[in-house]
Formats: structure tokens, C-alpha cells, sequence
């Protein structure tokens, strides 16, 4: 499995039977035109961003595509959402004996049905940059703590390319909360189901 980090809170997953979106961006980011292909695209709340001949799945429930099982389990938005008690999606990807957990903009904390629902995670990707929009450092810590995967991938921050609605922290505020000063970073992140850090272990994607 590989995992590719494109953008604000879009994040690219190939496995062997497919390739899978999460989150492509919108013009507004700043980033161009979405370009990027796959086979099946999952939005953890409504956008109006399309990526052709994927299927897209953006709501709870169970999916399998060519023998990639997703379950979307829902879960209330950012606690500074618009719409009060909006709901989005989490999402959990089982492929090449790995799990993959993708988490939008949502509320600190996880129920415990929620929890129960994602069951195990290998990866956590979430979104870290705070101010109302998303999680902020210690919420995402505390979601980690929750969660107990072997590999973090924080999105959705100052990266100095992408342009947000509101301006967002630096991934550094994540890494000291998580006692992370040297985090790996790479281009891209391969992983197997054989190889596996004991303790969760934050990755910096380049974009």
C-alpha cells in the first residue's frame, strides 16, 4: 500500500486492486485545477468536486470495489461547523491487510460506538490545522491516543502552497503534542502489513 498526500485535506491511497481519493480539493485552495485519477473517490462531507469515471461514495455504510472493503461510519462535524449537528463521514479502508483510517473535519472525540465501528487502525490520517476548521494539535492528539495506529499522517495545514478559509498551523504544533521533534518524512509512504511500528509514528508526506 501507498499513501500520497496532494493537498489541504486530500490524501491518494494505491492498493493492489485499487486507487482511492479521499478528499479532493476544490479551486479554492489554490493548487489548480484537480487533476489527480482513481478508481474510487470518498468525501468525508459534501463537495461538489468531481474526478472522472471514479465511483464516489461520500456517506455511512459498507462498500466493496474489486475487493477494497470500505466502511463509512458517521460522525458529527467540527464543533465550529455553520450548520449545527451537521454530520460528516470517517472512513475506514481494509486493503493489502492494512487498515486506514481518514477523518475529515471533525468533533474532538469519538463515541464509543464510533470507535467500535472503525475497529482496528494501521493508519491515521487527520487533519491537524485547527482554528475552527479542523482539529487542532491536541485534538488530533488525543484522536491518536484513541486509536492507537502505527502510522499518523497529518493533513490539512500550513504548508505554505494551500490557501484555507482561515489561516491553519503548522504541522509543529502536532509534532511537539505528540513528542514527534524528528519525524519521518517522505515523499510517499509504503507500507506493509509485515512491517509495523510498535508505537504510533508520525509521517510528514511531501506534497
Amino acid at each position: 500500500m501507498e499513501l500520497s498526500y496532494l493537498g489541504a485535506g486530500c490524501i491518494r491511497i494505491a492498493t493492489k486492486p485499487s486507487s482511492i481519493i479521499v478528499d479532493p480539493y476544490d479551486n479554492a485552495a489554490g493548487l489548480g485545477n484537480f487533476t489527480a485519477k482513481a478508481d474510487v473517490v470518498l468525501k468525508t462531507q459534501a463537495s461538489d468536486v468531481k474526478v472522472d469515471e471514479a465511483k464516489v461514495f461520500d456517506g455511512p455504510g459498507e462498500y466493496e470495489v474489486s475487493g477494497v472493503m470500505i466502511t463509512g461510519v458517521a460522525s458529527k462535524l467540527h464543533v465550529d461547523s455553520e450548520a449545527e449537528g451537521e454530520r460528516g463521514t470517517i472512513f475506514a479502508i481494509h486493503s493489502d491487510g492494512l487498515a486506514v483510517v481518514v477523518v475529515g473535519n471533525i468533533a474532538p472525540g469519538l463515541t464509543k460506538d464510533e470507535l467500535e465501528a472503525l475497529g482496528h487502525v494501521d493508519v491515521l490520517v487527520v487533519p491537524v490545522g485547527g482554528h475552527g476548521l479542523t482539529l487542532d494539535a491536541q485534538g488530533a492528539a488525543q484522536l491518536v491516543s484513541l486509536l492507537e495506529p502505527a502510522y499518523v499522517v497529518p493533513v490539512h495545514y500550513d504548508d505554505g502552497k494551500t490557501k484555507y478559509a482561515m489561516p491553519q498551523d503548522t504541522p509543529e504544533a502536532f509534532l511537539k503534542e505528540m513528542g514527534s521533534a524528528h519525524p519521518e518524512s517522505v515523499a510517499k509512504l509504503k507500507i506493509s502489513g509485515k512491517e509495523l511500528p510498535a508505537e504510533p509514528t508520525v509521517v510528514l508526506l511531501g506534497g
